[in-house]
């Protein structure tokens, strides 16, 4: 905790943080104004002063234990003052994007309450053509490494062209998921299509009650539908796909274990759940939450709805450590698990969990020393390891055969120590750790070889992806973002990205004049 210094304000019992020049946004005006963290009991709030709208407080987190911990476990500090102005249409930095969202089109064919991305918000209608994303594709191809592109909207599967967006990003060799609500894919020829087709989808689903959908999205129809789809990609698609879930207290904190088992249901098919807390971007009067959530919040939901509980969540951040031991293992240093590597301890959190053929429980069953624990321990290894691995290039292949001795030399000890390998192997420990080492220095991917030696045959990342809160980010928070949404400034036709968390305030400005030049696909209209 000692990476949050605090002082008490005088007269006053209440702990801030030092100054530091931190920024946030104003809720009202969306101004860049001085902000700071104050610990007030369990409670984390970010605390601006705007000169036109006045002081204004935002819930950031109902644990700040737990808050803290993630920053001690990273070992942050915060950026010296200026190093963010939170003007991100005007910044030059380059935040080298592992994951970038682009919006394909602001139609949907829900109409829910708490999204803030369709016409009915917007305004106008935003649907451009096929012209538009290769411009956008081009560009995102020069990046090193190449991201991982998300299909946003709106519902990009009301787009009849979605297939040619998909081959378009694909010409230019990025891999395009898409981001959808499933309904269209309740359609068995419409999802053999896009599965036939090797689409890979973030699929919303958060429950498989109805009632969960009359309060959330104000259709409880949906459920059905959605249901069905998932039946239909299980049928039809060869793929790894990610559930996507918001969670809200009060409404379907108690449907997280449900969401777990669908997962171990589908453990074949479903390989992410991703938990997203409902975060308040609706207008006044049409949606009341029933409480706060925030991303402690569900994570402790996840521990209470495992079977045994013992749950343990990391920064994602801390997973950067890993990626320049990956580069000598494969060609590509990004990857999925790392695409939030680097990034700010209060950012994605992560926690694994592992089937044992009937459930998924903590991952914890199978280590001998906790996983936080053991996250630092791969730090402390890992950051000496990382300068030696910089002297090395893995292109050549007496230097990359090194390299993997390195990494092994350096890790293979700790996982010998940290890990319960009777529980975990398939027959003798020595003889499935020797054959699995063998193979990893062969250069085997790490997920074929433990299938063939261990007995955990399937792990489930769970993500709590804070998203779209715009109203309690803060300049820190943004420095080292890894995701971010891509679009074509027109008045240079320059193809650039805002961070994810804060493209809300920027996007319909953007938008609208992208629809301005490029006009929309077919002249669609609403459905």
């Amino acid at each position: 905790m000692a990476s949050f210094p605090v002082r008490r304000r005088p007269g006053s019992s209440e702990p801030r943080p030092a100054e530091s020049g931190l920024l946030g946004v104003c809720a009202t005006c969306h101004a860049r104004v001085p902000a700071e963290f104050v610990v007030r009991g369990r409670r984390v709030l970010l605390r601006k002063r705007c000169p036109t709208c006045g002081a204004g407080e935002s819930l950031v987190s109902t644990n700040a234990a737990a808050w803290l911990d993630k920053r001690s476990t990273l070992e942050y500090l915060p950026a010296p003052r200026g190093v963010c102005t939170l003007e991100c249409d005007r910044c030059k930095r380059s935040h080298r994007p592992t994951i970038v969202f682009i919006d394909v089109t602001n139609r949907c064919n829900m109409n829910c309450p708490i999204c803030i991305a369709t016409i009915r918000r917007m305004g106008f209608p935003y649907d451009p053509p096929l012209a538009y994303f290769e411009k956008v594709f081009a560009a995102l191809s020069t990046f090193d490494p190449l991201p991982m592109v998300e299909l946003f909207g709106g519902e990009p599967t009301v787009r009849e062209d979605l297939l040619e967006i998909i081959d378009a990003g694909r010409r230019h060799g990025l891999k395009a998921r898409v981001v959808t609500n499933g309904l269209r894919l309740a359609d068995e020829d419409y999802a053999r299509a896009l599965c036939q087709a090797g689409v890979r989808f973030r699929f919303s689903l958060d429950g498989r009650r109805p009632e969960i959908y009359r309060r959330l999205r104000n259709n409880p129809g949906a459920c059905e539908k959605k249901l069905r789809a998932l039946a239909n990609l299980a049928r039809y698609s060869r793929r790894k796909h990610a559930l996507l879930a918001c969670v809200a207290r009060g409404i379907n904190d108690d449907d997280v274990a449900d969401l777990i088992r669908c997962c171990h249901e589908h453990r074949g098919l479903l390989g992410e759940l991703g938990l997203i807390p409902l975060t308040e971007n609706w207008r006044p009067g049409e949606f009341q939450a029933p409480e706060p959530t925030t991303s402690e919040d569900v994570e402790a939901i996840v521990e209470r709805s495992v079977p045994g509980g013992d749950v343990s969540f990391l920064p994602a951040g801390a997973i950067e450590v890993l990626r320049p031991a990956r580069s000598f293992f494969r060609r590509s240093s990004c990857s999925e698990m790392l695409m939030f590597g680097g990034v700010h301890p209060n950012c994605e959190s992560m926690a694994l969990l592992v089937s044992d053929g009937r459930r998924y429980t903590s991952v914890h069953r199978y280590l001998r020393m906790p996983l936080r624990v053991l996250a630092k321990e791969l730090l402390a290894r890992g950051r000496p390891l990382n300068r030696r691995l910089r002297k090395l290039d893995p292109s050549r292949p007496i230097r990359r055969l090194l390299g993997r001795l390195l990494v092994l030399a350096t890790y293979v000890p700790l996982a010998l120590r940290a890990v319960d390998w009777r529980a975990c192997c398939r027959t003798r420990p020595g003889a499935d750790l020797a054959r699995l080492v063998l193979e990893l220095v062969r250069g085997r991917r790490f997920r074929d070889a433990a299938r063939k030696h261990l007995v955990a045959q399937y792990v489930l990342r769970v993500a709590v992806l804070p998203f779209e809160e715009y109203d309690a980010i803060d300049s820190d928070r943004l420095r080292h973002c890894k995701a971010a949404f891509a679009y074509e400034d027109t008045q240079d036709g320059q193809v650039k990205t805002i961070p994810a968390c804060i493209w809300y305030p920027y996007r319909d400005a953007l938008l609208r004049k992208i629809t301005g030049k490029y006009g929309t696909a077919g002249g669609a209209t609403a459905p």
